[in-house]
């Protein structure tokens, strides 16, 4: 679209978004109609192949594989791809038809349709339901608030929703996708490959947090990136690694890797806690994980931070800080609070963030949560060299406003909202913390009981 003359760059600017905005709506209001007319051209070749209300099972599968390679071709695609094609189309027009409507009016885009079919794939109908009702509301107040709400935001959401109301319990399917662990190559081009480990989730974020350790360490004279040092300390370690208990592997030299204790977070329900319920726990960098993993990794952590969760609601009710130095204790307080960095669309964790002062404190912005945010070291930049200014507005909400006026909100990960009374658990007075000698619980505490002693008993670790 020509610019206006005489239009300021500002002016322009604003055009030019808002003409790359309406493309998208179009865009998605064309894939909308494909689907519509996917599903309908499916339904006129089964017709065409003499399908009937009673041919058989093999006749209707038949009949959708011709049609199927009817499509591949006319699209000048692989048969897969049509085949999914053809499968988003009938879920689309069938029950999950309010998310193909949030799709046609520009509220989900298509990346967010899939993940939309894909986590309602496999559970009863009233749990699909519940999950795409996730996704229906997340775009709706995307729209309303100016929310913005990204694939990932969304499919995070959407998974607690799942794991929680799955009928079959979390560590069952766990136990079953264990056993199915395993290491994947696939081939890429130029000569390199991808090489994955299928592994628990706890496993992979650990893995994952120690090479960003490791490879943090810049040596003096290395002109690798942070990304290329992490790729070859584990293609090292894989290969040059020594295992104790097998002399097979004593040709290789394992290199110095020194000791790290990467912190994993690990948000875990109180009840989950003391074992009175199996609600998931929440495995940062990942999602939900089941209750006796989250028990265990709680068992065995060398030190963690008290993150104590409403058992109905999810809100926290207790973060331990007392026993931590303002600033450490403040840093992991917006860091959880946050999970991720602030800005609008950045997924980037809150632990290989900075923390960055709202108001800076040069202009009389204090050194407090409410003053105190995650932001990535590019966004960090973005924010004090670029015209994109933030607001922090209380709950944690942050409100940006682009170079070009556009207003756009974003939430915290664990808002960290105050419970109160008559919630469901009946929280110790304040301070949290009573300072008097224990009294050893009940044989048979009732759960408010329980809970008001693994407060009072709970003491962190400090880091």
């Amino acid at each position: 679209m020509p610019a206006t003359p005489h239009a300021t760059p500002h002016e322009a600017l604003e055009r030019e978004l808002a003409a790359i905005t309406a493309h998208e709506a179009t865009m998605r209001r064309l894939h909308a109609e494909q689907y519509r007319r996917v599903q309908r051209a499916r339904e006129l070749a089964a017709a065409v192949e003499g399908v009937t209300p009673t041919s058989s099972s093999t006749e209707r599968d038949l009949a959708n594989r011709s049609f199927v390679a009817e499509l591949a071709t006319t699209l000048g695609q692989h048969e897969a791809s049509a085949s999914r094609l053809v499968a988003e189309a009938e879920r689309l027009t069938g029950p999950r038809s309010a998310t193909l409507d949030a799709l046609e009016a520009g509220e989900l885009a298509l990346t967010q349709v899939r993940s939309v079919l894909e986590l309602t794939q496999g559970v009863p109908a009233e749990v699909a339901d519940a999950v795409e009702r996730v996704a229906l509301d997340a775009a709706s107040d995307a729209m309303a608030l100016g929310v913005v709400s990204t694939n990932a935001d969304l499919r995070r959401r959407m998974r607690r929703v799942r794991e929680r109301m799955h009928p079959e319990a979390l560590v069952d399917r766990h136990a079953r996708a264990v056993a199915e662990r395993r290491v994947c190559v696939d081939p890429a081009p130029d000569g390199m490959a991808w090489f994955g480990l299928y592994v628990e989730a706890e496993r992979a974020v650990a893995i994952d947090a120690r090479l960003t350790v490791l490879a943090a360490r810049e040596a003096s004279g290395d002109t690798r990136t942070t990304a290329q040092r992490a790729a070859d300390l584990a293609a090292d370690l894989l290969l040059g690694g020594v295992l104790a208990d097998d002399d097979r592997t004593r040709w290789g030299v394992a290199g110095s890797t020194g000791a790290v204790r990467p912190c994993i977070n690990v948000t875990v329900p109180v009840l989950t806690l003391l074992g009175l319920d199996d609600e998931p726990a929440e495995l940062e960098g990942y999602g939900p994980i089941d209750a006796e993993t989250a028990r265990l990794l709680a068992a065995h952590a060398p030190s963690m931070r008290r993150i104590l969760v409403h058992p109905e609601i999810g809100t926290a009710l207790s973060y331990g800080r007392e026993h931590y130095r303002a600033p450490a204790d403040l840093d992991g307080f917006v860091r959880v609070r946050d999970g991720r960095c602030r800005f609008p669309g950045c997924s980037r964790r809150a632990e290989y963030a900075d923390l960055d002062h709202t108001v800076a404190r040069a202009h009389g912005g204090e050194t407090a949560d409410t003053n105190l945010a995650a932001l990535c070291r590019h966004h960090h930049r973005l924010k004090h060299e670029s015209g994109w200014r933030v607001v922090q507005e209380p709950g944690g909400e942050m409100r940006w406003t682009s170079p070009a006026g556009h207003v756009l909100r974003t939430l915290p990960e664990r808002p960290f909202m105050p419970v109160g009374a008559g919630d469901g658990v009946d929280l110790p007075p304040t301070p949290p913390v009573v300072e008097v000698p224990p009294i050893p619980p009940d044989p048979h505490p009732s759960i408010d009981e329980e809970l008001r002693w693994l407060l009072e008993q709970y003491d962190p670790v400090p880091f």
